[in-house]
């Protein structure tokens, strides 16, 4: 991977993406009386079987209540991107303080990084789909 100097508009989308890691971290009474709102899954209703994306709202429950390791199990690339969103947005204000570049993304994901995506996704649901969520 290549690495480049950080621009002015580089680092407003750093400084963007900290505010609202921070807005999510101090929204979290907000979106925890938002889950309960949230309605169900209409295919795991109708077919039993979970969506991929099914039990997301509840792995956010368990990571804004700090019950990290019920979210993971809960849904595990949910609460992997919901922690690397946070973690990330904390983090890439001091990466550019410290001079880090910022990498640079080709146009055309790499072959393996799209079989590696799809791994990750069809591995996310066979255990959904195991762990009866």
């Amino acid at each position: 991977m290549n690495w480049r100097a950080a621009s002015r508009l580089d680092r407003q989308t750093v400084w963007l993406w900290a505010f609202a890691a921070a807005g999510a971290i101090a929204l979290r009474p907000v979106w925890l009386a938002a889950a309960r709102l949230a309605p169900a899954c209409l295919w795991h209703a109708w077919t039993g079987l979970p969506c991929p994306g099914c039990g997301t709202t509840r792995a956010l429950v368990h990571l804004l209540n700090g019950e990290v390791a019920a979210g993971f199990a809960m849904n595990p690339l949910a609460a992997l991107g919901a922690a690397g969103f946070v973690a990330g947005g904390l983090l890439a204000p001091l990466w550019l303080v410290l001079g880090g570049g910022i990498p640079v993304v080709p146009h055309r994901p790499h072959p393996a990084f799209l079989a590696g995506a799809a791994a990750a996704v069809a591995l996310n649901w066979a255990w959904l789909v195991a762990s009866g969520v």
